[in-house]
């Protein structure tokens, strides 16, 4: 009910930055990046350079971010498996039409890499702390994932995420992913590091 809610009052004033940390305030992932987002998009951008086009996978409510990218126009496609989290996002995207926001939510499983063929190409793809998700059993599934969107040229860049704390908010004992480096490294990826609390 709160994201109806705010996304109402976003409806009469999409400038409003109280409502969009309101909207990021909703889960913890966006939570915890509410005053890193603009950090971590300024690094990003300046390692990638403005993007057009953004594919967001196991988006969540990242979308809601926006208006911290600082970016006049994008086109972005958020990808999850939960369809309520669709339906709101899909109202995002009207609402925000006349900031320069277009794009769609749809639903997806990202384990399916038939279904990944399908993505639009795009100049960043989002992997926002889902690979430990889909890397239950061990770490095929992640490696899968992003040799597939390079060897299908979807992309140029992958922006992934990997929580350094626990949901008890502890430090994790191997906050560093040493496989996810060694597993770039064997497929001749490069890759830069961006640490934020």
């Amino acid at each position: 009910n709160k994201i109806q809610d705010y996304l109402n009052e976003l409806k009469h004033n999409q400038d409003n930055m109280a409502i969009t940390k309101k909207l990021l305030s909703i889960t913890l992932s966006t939570k915890e990046r509410i005053n890193e987002y603009q950090y971590i998009y300024n690094k990003i951008f300046k390692i990638t350079g403005t993007p057009r086009t953004i594919v967001d996978l196991g988006a969540g409510f990242n979308l809601f971010s926006y208006p911290l990218m600082n970016l006049n126009e994008l086109k972005y496609y958020s990808y999850d498996i939960d369809d309520k989290d669709i339906d709101y996002l899909n109202e995002y995207y009207k609402i925000m039409k006349d900031k320069g926001l277009s794009g769609k939510a749809a639903i997806l499983d990202i384990r399916n890499l038939n279904k990944i063929s399908y993505l639009p190409s795009t100049d960043i793809i989002f992997l926002f702390k889902i690979i430990d998700i889909i890397n239950k059993e061990n770490h095929k599934p992640g490696e899968e994932l992003i040799t597939n969107l390079f060897k299908n040229n979807k992309t140029k860049f992958i922006v992934a995420s990997f929580a350094t704390k626990t949901i008890t908010r502890k430090q994790m004992n191997f906050p560093n992913r040493k496989w996810f480096e060694l597993m770039l490294q064997r497929n001749n990826l490069t890759y830069q590091m961006i640490n934020t609390d």
